[in-house]
């Protein structure tokens, strides 16, 4: 088994921030500036959802399609934490279709990682074969 360095650790930065933001705001009563058109909520649910299992995939080090489905059951799990913190704030309630958002959310967030590596991997590849040539 690998040992858990400082490295390891820092990766999840971001998604801990998202995290931290997301558990703030499920805290709220209302929050003030949200979309107004229908369904805004589960667009937003999916965008930020989406953003979290990026930064989950980046700190589980996801390079793998095969392997995006880590990053994607992390984030639906945390979904569906949030959704019952969420239901004992006043004013709020739990919703399966916003948790099926975030798990929507997941599986696009962890997919655009995956294809990100895999786009940037190429590309350095590419350079390389360019600079190895001259």
């Amino acid at each position: 088994m690998r040992k858990i360095t400082f490295i390891d650790v820092v990766r999840f930065i971001p998604a801990a921030f998202i995290i931290c933001v997301s558990w703030y705001l499920s805290s709220q009563e209302r929050i003030e500036h949200m979309p107004s058109f229908w369904n805004a909520d589960k667009v937003v649910h999916t965008i930020c959802f989406a953003g979290l299992a990026f930064w989950v995939a980046f700190g589980f080090r996801i390079e793998r399609l095969g392997r995006f489905w880590i990053s994607t059951l992390f984030v639906s799990v945390y979904g569906i934490i949030d959704e019952i913190h969420q239901s004992f704030t006043p004013g709020r309630e739990s919703s399966f279709f916003d948790w099926t958002a975030d798990t929507v959310g997941a599986c696009i967030g962890s997919c655009v990682f995956v294809l990100f590596v895999s786009f940037l991997r190429k590309k350095l590849m590419k350079k390389s074969a360019i600079s190895e040539r001259v």
